[in-house]
């Protein structure tokens, strides 16, 4: 289904590019495009056929009746306030903004003036200077608003073929920190294992096509049996001479890493235990090596 309503798209970026290419391609109306230079708004407009692009988010807020935000989340607020005061929001305006951390209700300018506001957010990632369609279409999103603007929200994730999940302003910062688990932390997660891999002389050009393989069957696994059933190696066997020979390396090797380890490998262990590969003694005993304070002592102040 496409929506006859004309949009505008401010903030010419990955996320705010990469939505207008994708709705484009369904019938979506582009009216117009602001960014911060004239460059990325007439890139992101050409590749929607969309003759008006501007430095001006308020000269192209007033040509769309359903205004995406697509800057920095720290100037969402300040861009829709702006746009606001100066005439670009009409009453009946949907105005949207697409941050993870943060609620409708920084766009609470738009509303005062009759608009009606929603937090539409894409669980996907999107690298700088790519428009990434691909991974857009078919992803989770979800949705926080007013009910005229949810309606619309709703529509346009059945359009990229998404799946709409409500959620409340009071608990995104919590989501969005559990999406900053699962994202960013596994790029983290993936520097570390990189970096323990040179310390035994392996080239960093090699160590991280070492385990690219690996990661893909974890995702694959996880997909595939889901949790806690794709977990393994040796925490999912309770193989105690393992983790034993595993910490007393880290401590002489890379004795910085020996904290995070041991976070990590406790709450692998509560996995485990769910999975329900671990007794409750093997699971007491895993709880120990993993709480058990190092031998180094930390240098007193004189």
């Amino acid at each position: 289904m496409q929506s006859g309503l004309p949009i505008a798209i401010i903030g010419a970026g990955a996320v705010g590019t990469t939505f207008a290419v994708a709705l484009h391609q369904r019938g979506y109306r582009i009216a117009g495009v602001a960014s911060r230079t004239p460059a990325s708004a007439e890139r992101c407009a050409s590749m929607v056929e969309c003759p008006h692009y501007s430095v001006d988010p308020v000269e192209v807020a007033r040509a769309a009746d359903v205004i995406f935000i697509a800057t920095p989340d720290e100037a969402i607020q300040e861009v829709c306030r702006h746009i606001t005061e100066e005439g670009g929001i009409k009453r009946g305006d949907i105005v949207v903004h697409f941050s993870g951390a943060l609620g409708s209700n920084i766009l609470d300018s738009a509303k005062q003036k009759g608009g009606y506001v929603l937090a539409l957010h894409p669980i996907q990632s999107f690298p700088k200077g790519e428009v990434s369609v691909g991974n857009l279409v078919g992803s989770y999103f979800t949705l926080e608003g007013d009910p005229e603007a949810l309606r619309f929200g709703e529509r346009v994730v059945g359009d990229l073929e998404g799946t709409a999940v409500s959620i409340s302003s009071e608990t995104k910062p919590i989501y969005h920190a559990a999406l900053c688990v699962a994202c960013n932390y596994l790029v983290t997660l993936t520097d570390l294992a990189v970096k323990m891999l040179e310390a035994i002389g392996i080239k960093r050009q090699d160590a991280l096509p070492m385990i690219l393989p690996l990661i893909k069957g974890t995702v694959h696994n996880l997909q595939r049996v889901s949790l806690p059933d794709a977990l393994t190696g040796p925490i999912s066997r309770g193989d105690l001479r393992t983790l034993e020979r595993h910490l007393g390396a880290i401590e002489k090797i890379l004795p910085d890493y020996l904290d995070v380890y041991k976070k990590l490998g406790s709450l692998t262990a509560e996995v485990a235990k769910e999975k329900g590969s671990l007794d409750h003694d093997r699971y007491e005993e895993l709880k120990r090596l993993f709480t058990k304070q190092d031998d180094r002592t930390p240098q007193q102040n004189p």
